[in-house]
């Protein structure tokens, strides 16, 4: 029933790193802001692949009256808000790791982690485009996949330290 179910997938998705921390910790975030800046980054990140992943069934979806951004706007546009929503990821990652690590001495594993991120997402952009979704696969399946592991390696390999 709406365009937006991307990010509606997102936000179940981002609710869940604020879930365990709220968890583990017992206490909501200071400051304040820092487990909603992680809920939208998570929130970007999977609706960004998630309209990756729609671009596939576009013409399914116009058939079928389903509201999806791509069905919506179109392949080449919902490629942009895809890297609209990456980029939004990677800037909402690197505030909440400069919040974490505050003025620890090993922060910059940290943030290279974001630096990784940032070349991740930049790559998998580089496997879609609008005349060429044969490594769509690749895209959201393999680099999401990787994506993941290699932030959490660099932020625990940052809290060790």
């Amino acid at each position: 029933f709406t365009r937006w179910a991307h990010l509606v997938l997102g936000i179940g998705m981002g609710i869940a790193p604020a879930g365990g921390y709220l968890a583990v910790t017992g206490r909501w975030s200071e400051p304040w802001w820092m487990l909603p800046a992680l809920v939208a980054a998570v929130m970007t990140w999977g609706g960004g692949f998630d309209v990756l992943y729609a671009l596939q069934d576009v013409d399914f979806d116009r058939e079928q009256g389903l509201h999806s951004l791509p069905a919506a706007i179109g392949v080449r546009q919902a490629i942009q808000v895809a890297r609209g929503l990456h980029a939004a990821t990677v800037g909402l990652l690197a505030i909440v790791v400069s919040e974490a690590v505050g003025g620890s001495a090993a922060g910059w594993i940290s943030y290279a982690g974001v630096v990784a991120v940032a070349a991740l997402l930049t790559y998998e952009h580089t496997l879609v485009s609008e005349e060429d979704l044969r490594k769509l696969d690749a895209a959201f399946f393999t680099m999401n996949g990787v994506i993941s592991i290699v932030f959490f390696t660099f932020i625990l390999v940052d809290r060790f330290i």
